[in-house]
């Protein structure tokens, strides 16, 4: 087998995965969830197409950071005690213009990945808010949402996977599964370490706190019981 039909191989065996977890997800969480979390993974993929949303979703962050250093070096103040006049104003832009933008042009690319990560994410949190209703259709939008996935997330991996196909025995099996985990825990990290640097890069000293009320609000979230557990228990509670 050549190293293109196996790289084709192996993206399929991928697409398929996807589509199967992705489907049985929306079987148990239902058409509204499922719908819910379409509406934010193809929102967050318009945003992070730069040719589509992600030029404009940049220069708006610019935009905003920048009059935001002009309220910070001295606008505010300038505002508030009417000392408004073209040279407080030149002296302003002169210091703000020797900033850097919020988000340079060689950034661009891993802020609007963080940006499309950011919005599939939520739409995921908000989705767990839905009472689970009619699981047959949520099956078909769970693997709708797992096809849009895979067309958005599998172009970013190389075309070689590190696992082949040719030792189908039980010890050829577990070397290339163990080759395959070593390879998606290397993968992990590296994009974290990136997003961390990005992160690093934009907020300073304040990067871990941010990142650690962000966990706490996910953890907090996650640990929220659904609409079906209370209702459950509350009909239990009502019939004892």
């Amino acid at each position: 087998m050549n190293g293109s039909t196996l790289a084709e191989l192996q993206s399929n065996i991928l697409f398929w995965i996807i589509i199967a977890l992705f489907a049985w997800q929306g079987y148990q969480r239902g058409l509204i969830a499922e719908l819910v979390k379409m509406g934010f993974i193809l929102i967050g993929f318009f945003v992070g197409n730069r040719e589509v949303l992600g030029k404009t979703l940049i220069k708006a962050l610019n935009g905003f950071w920048l009059a935001l250093q002009f309220l910070i070096h001295g606008g505010f103040e300038a505002i508030v005690t009417g000392n408004f006049n073209a040279e407080t104003l030149s002296k302003i832009f002169e210091e703000i213009n020797k900033l850097p933008p919020l988000i340079p042009p060689d950034r661009m690319e891993i802020a609007l990945f963080l940006a499309m990560l950011f919005l599939i994410g939520l739409g995921y949190l908000i989705s767990k808010l839905f009472k689970p209703q009619w699981p047959g259709l949520g099956l078909v939008a769970g693997a709708l949402n797992g096809f849009l996935l895979s067309y958005i997330f599998l172009p970013l991996l190389p075309d070689e996977l590190p696992f082949q196909l040719e030792d189908l025995s039980p010890a050829g099996i577990i070397q290339q599964i163990i080759a395959f985990i070593s390879y998606l825990i290397q993968l992990f990290f590296k994009v974290l370490s990136a997003i961390f640097q990005f992160l690093v890069d934009i907020f300073g000293q304040w990067t871990i706190p941010i990142l650690l009320l962000a966990i706490v609000i996910i953890v907090l979230i996650s640990l929220t019981p659904s609409k079906k557990k209370r209702s459950s228990g509350t009909s239990e509670g009502g019939g004892s």
